[in-house]
């Protein structure tokens, strides 16, 4: 209607800089100020909003338990919301996510 992108950033790290070039007038959504994660160590379930840091999250799971991880991206920076949709690669992924994509595809 307007000929507007939108372009969601989490926590503003942005390698390629795309969140902040377009060929046609965009708004961005900026979502860093939504920080809040909570951590259930005895469920093994984790409530993360988009605009916390990837070293956030690391942080917040090291202080609560010893044996537990997450397999995310290399870069701290990075906000959840762009991890979770794709953007990170870490140092369990290759061996955690090609499992979970394979145990997705059978199901």
């Amino acid at each position: 209607m307007h000929d507007l992108q939108i372009k969601i950033r989490s926590a503003g790290h942005d390698y390629e800089g795309l969140s902040y070039i377009s060929d046609t007038p965009f708004v961005i959504i900026d979502l860093k100020n939504l920080r809040s994660n909570s951590i259930d160590t005895g469920n093994k379930t984790a409530w993360i909003q988009s605009g916390t840091t990837l070293g956030e999250v690391y942080n917040r799971i090291a202080n609560k338990s010893k044996k537990l991880a997450f397999v995310a991206g290399i870069f701290t920076t990075v906000g959840f919301g762009g991890n979770f949709s794709g953007g990170g690669y870490g140092i369990m992924s290759r061996k955690f996510v090609l499992l979970l994509i394979t145990l997705l595809m059978l199901n």
